[in-house]
């Protein structure tokens, strides 16, 4: 298993970003990439890097082909300005992803030989909102959404609802209590319980392919922790 440590630097928004790879090791001739938003929070609270190994020793053929690209964006109020559709720096965000990030990573990876297959998203709370907002952008482009929680707005279930692209396969979990979730940067209620339960129904009309649950818990990293397994085996069997 190999984790590497990179940084780039983005003329769209102005600033270096932090980002990571990890991957088998192992020589990969067709990869299934996945981007991961909070990604250092993912590496130091998610266990990213402990469920994937476990998922190569069960699934050794598939899972050793998964590329992680984790990205983060900064601290809390960096955060929320690249995530949150009224933050400062939101739509210069998703161009530097769509229009920078993915594809100096992507060319990278075919310099090296390797072919993509499938491309997912995977991100808990306003990471999971910044995911599908980026998705949104090229439908398409994307094949796997993996939603934690996603803190998400009313504008987003609407475009779901115009989305005439029905190819995503997406895997969606929310706890019961996370409607009193109030936010640290906002101090509002982000009532993620009913805008997920719109958003899968969003995700129903359209016929996409959609794993949703509603689980007994609150907003929390032990949570998507402890679910971050069912998400990856999701990722790799779908």
């Amino acid at each position: 298993m190999r984790l590497e440590s990179k940084v780039f630097s983005s003329k769209i928004i102005g600033k270096n970003l932090e980002y990571h790879i990890l991957c088998s090791g192992e020589q990969i001739e067709k990869a299934d990439i996945l981007y991961v938003h909070d990604g250092n929070d993912y590496l130091q609270l998610g266990g990213i890097k402990e469920t994937f190994q476990k998922l190569i020793l069960e699934y050794p053929d598939i899972a050793k082909n998964i590329i992680f690209i984790l990205l983060h964006p900064g601290d809390s109020i960096e955060r929320w300005n690249s995530y949150h559709r009224e933050g400062r720096l939101y739509k210069n965000f998703i161009s530097f992803f769509t229009d920078e990030f993915v594809p100096e990573v992507e060319s990278n990876l075919r310099n090296e030989g390797v072919k993509i297959c499938k491309r997912g998203l995977l991100g808990d709370s306003l990471a999971g909102n910044i995911g599908i907002n980026i998705a949104l952008q090229k439908p398409d482009f994307w094949t796997h959404l993996l939603l934690q929680s996603a803190a998400i707005s009313k504008e987003v279930i609407e475009d779901v609802q115009k989305l005439r692209y029905t190819g995503w396969k997406v895997y969606q979990r929310v706890g019961i209590h996370e409607d009193q979730f109030v936010s640290s940067i906002t101090n509002e209620k982000l009532m993620i319980l009913t805008r997920n339960r719109e958003l899968h129904s969003a995700f129903v009309q359209k016929n996409l392919q959609v794993d949703y649950k509603e689980l007994n818990t609150d907003h929390l990293w032990s949570v998507w922790k402890k679910d971050l397994p069912n998400a990856l085996v999701f990722f790799i069997n779908h």
